[in-house]
């Protein structure tokens, strides 16, 4: 209860901070030139902010290709040529844009459980140029098949897992956005016996533009202790550092993380990530291309 009590106040304070000097904002964003489409907000340059989903939606009809790459351990050294001999996790994702509020995704992962991802994304508010609390407001949702051929069998229950969060993102200015996404997943059947069959997180998200083609993306997960101290381990939260260069209807990703998988949700489990502080970091990239149907 303590935990579920903290996850809450998290959400309405960033509620109250998101949508203050609404009417302020307005006329400021009335100034820019890039950054509004249809007198809505585009709020970060792709549809995910490094590992996380963000509140940018697809267009309708809009059909996005994305090819995400995570390489070894750079501390493997110069043997492992710095982990770029490895290839630790590559996710094929697709995603359609069924109207301009509400998308569908289907994701293939190449990792241990051979994970197959059914998504949705739903935007419930869209921050735009009027005087209303300027915010966007999206809901991520996911089931998670694993389909790996387990040596000791699965029921078909067992093999799912359920992803949701609430994305929250403000753009404050024509050079910073940030995002913070509060997160629940249910694992039917988790690493161990040990483990939790429910986690809670907060994803937070920062991107500060360089140029109109390129942004630094921050994004940190937090995973809050609900399981034993003997199991939880700061260390595995997932931090990652990231830049987007876009290049017309292309968006290239290149990021730097601790995390072992790159499909949306799965690095919420700690046990699927290295230590940040430890030096196991990854390096990984993401190339996205959009095509109008």
């Amino acid at each position: 209860m303590r935990w579920t009590r903290v996850f809450m106040l998290i959400i309405v304070n960033a509620l109250g901070i998101l949508s203050i000097n609404a009417q302020d904002y307005g006329r400021l964003l009335q100034q820019l030139d890039t950054s509004v489409i249809d007198q809505h907000v585009r709020v970060f340059k792709s549809s995910r902010l490094i590992l996380s989903q963000s509140t940018v939606q697809l267009s309708e009809r809009e059909l996005q290709f994305r090819i995400s790459h995570l390489f070894g351990r750079i501390s493997d050294g110069i043997d492992e040529l710095y982990g770029l001999d490895q290839m630790y996790n590559v996710d094929l994702s697709l995603e359609y844009g069924i109207s301009n509020s509400f998308q569908v995704g289907l994701a293939r992962s190449n990792d241990f459980d051979k994970t197959l991802q059914f998504s949705f994304k739903k935007a419930i508010l869209k921050q735009d140029l009027s005087d209303k609390p300027q915010v966007s407001l999206s809901y991520f949702g996911s089931i998670n098949i694993k389909s790996k051929d387990y040596e000791v069998s699965r029921s078909f229950n067992d093999r799912l897992d359920y992803i949701n969060q609430l994305l929250l993102s403000r753009k404050f200015s024509d050079k910073f956005s940030a995002q913070i996404a509060p997160s629940f997943v249910y694992i039917s059947r988790p690493f161990t016996g040990e483990h939790p069959h429910e986690l809670f997180a907060t994803d937070l998200g920062l991107s500060f533009a360089l140029t109109k083609s390129t942004n630094i993306n921050l994004e940190y997960m937090y995973t809050f202790p609900t399981f034993g101290s003997d199991l939880y381990d700061f260390d595995r939260n997932v931090l990652a550092l990231g830049v987007d260069i876009e290049t017309g209807g292309h968006v290239f990703q290149l990021f730097i993380t601790n995390s072992t998988r790159v499909q949306p949700g799965s690095f919420i489990q700690q046990y699927n990530n290295d230590g940040f502080f430890r030096g196991h970091l990854h390096l990984g990239f993401s190339i996205m291309r959009s095509f109008n149907l």
